[in-house]
């Protein structure tokens, strides 16, 4: 039993320690690509 809670103590830290701001960082930038891509689409269309 001891091993599992070690393992769910390990998993959990792994989780919120790294994997939570690699994701949150990764969805940020495609966000901030997004938003670049649809103005300066927006600007193209604004000029044609």
């Amino acid at each position: 039993m001891a091993r599992a809670v070690i393992g769910g103590l390990i998993t959990s830290t792994l989780l919120t320690l790294v994997a939570v701001p690699v994701v949150y960082t990764f969805l940020d930038d495609l966000g901030e690509a997004f938003e670049r891509w649809s103005v300066s689409g927006a600007r193209r269309v604004a000029v044609d």
